[in-house]
């Protein structure tokens, strides 16, 4: 039986990251269900209460290079694990992790990255020494591509695919939960259309934090029910209390803990979504809820622009051009749900495909990139 090493930012409690997780897994599983997979973990316990995987605490070196050790293959990714902008600290601990296993002698690869941004001489510098030394690399997107040939990284196999949360089956989850939490919070369905806000604990600009009150003012005022979410909680809640302070009208902050099912129930049920949670927007876009994403960082532009919805960069936000984009995608709701469909259909067997390549590695050769294998 292969067995495999997941590295990447989990049991963290960031639901976009337990998502790549969850997509990662069961993209792999479905192809190889006796496939025993191990996942490096903040929080062993709770990951392995989530999904079907063994677990060990990522912390401890000796238990991870015994796991190393027993494994056939690293997988590290996915997200942006490879950036030195929320700490060079967390670069360091990722591309440690890959030269263990170089050193016990088992294979690599890195699972539809997002790479950057690299500020930093050395870390431009480390990160190509040890990514040059992988056996595959696949990424999210063509920018993260150009700069991994700026970096010169020239000797492994490189595809540019799509994140693993576009190929998540939807199917597996229970939306009710999440439908049935929105009841408690009072929102009933069908009653009002309802916009979610999922923003992220970050230095928000004064003048933001103005346009996006004022924009939830704006849509209160039409009609919507407002709901401001933590993908990531507790960080994400400050975030959600600084806009709905400044609001003169009712909006509703969600203060707990969500499980990946009940964000993925309550944005099932979202007629809007406005986010610069990266997987927000991508859960948004498989369950073809129309969005704008507030981009803080390239990754957020990226993915908008693959699937062509409109986003607005967070430093210079304006109310204007906030109502402007809500007028336009509130008329269109019908043909951007419709747009979405289409684009999500296009990029999950490039999401997939991500696996099917893992899998190769392993030496599957049953495997090819849109197998309908599981």
């Amino acid at each position: 039986m292969a067995r495999v090493v997941l590295s990447g930012y989990y049991g963290f409690g960031n639901l976009g990251d337990e998502a790549i997780l969850y997509s990662m897994v069961q993209a792999l599983k479905s192809l190889e269900p006796e496939l025993e997979i191990l996942v490096l973990s903040h929080d062993p316990a709770g990951t392995e209460r989530f999904l079907p995987v063994k677990a060990v605490n990522r912390w401890r070196l000796l238990e991870v290079a015994w796991a190393l050790r027993r494994s056939d293959l690293l997988i590290s990714g996915g997200g942006s694990l490879f950036q030195d902008t929320t700490s060079p600290r967390s670069l360091l601990y990722y591309l440690g992790i890959l030269e263990l296993a170089r050193v016990l002698g088992r294979p690599r690869m890195v699972y539809a990255q997002g790479l950057g941004p690299l500020k930093r001489s050395w870390a431009r510098y480390l990160t190509a020494k040890v990514l040059d030394r992988v056996q595959l690399i696949t990424l999210r997107d063509s920018n993260s591509h150009v700069l991994l040939r700026e970096l010169g990284v020239q000797h492994p196999e490189v595809k540019v695919t799509a994140d693993p949360v576009l190929g998540l089956k939807v199917s597996a989850f229970n939306l009710g939960a999440g439908r049935e939490k929105l009841l408690r919070l009072g929102f009933k369905a069908g009653v009002k259309p309802l916009a979610g806000f999922f923003l992220r604990y970050w230095l928000l600009p004064e003048g933001a934090l103005e346009a996006l009150a004022r924009a939830a003012d704006y849509l209160v005022d039409q009609g919507w029910g407002v709901l401001f979410l933590p993908l990531h909680f507790p960080r994400d809640v400050e975030a959600c209390w600084q806009v709905q302070r400044l609001m003169n009208r009712p909006a509703t902050v969600v203060k707990e803990k969500l499980t990946l099912e009940d964000a993925v129930g309550i944005i099932s049920s979202l007629d809007f979504l406005v986010g610069m949670r990266l997987h927000a927007l991508i859960l948004g876009a498989v369950l073809e809820v129309p969005f704008i994403g507030l981009s803080y960082d390239p990754k957020v532009e990226a993915f908008c622009r693959q699937v062509e919805q409109p986003y607005l960069p967070l430093n210079f936000l304006h109310y204007e051009d906030l109502i402007f984009i809500f007028k336009r995608v509130l008329y269109e709701l019908p043909s951007i749900r419709e747009g979405l469909r289409r684009a999500v259909e296009e990029l999950r067997p490039l999401a997939q495909s991500n696996a099917v390549l893992a899998l190769k590695l392993l030496g599957g050769e049953k495997y090819r990139v849109g197998s309908q294998h599981g």
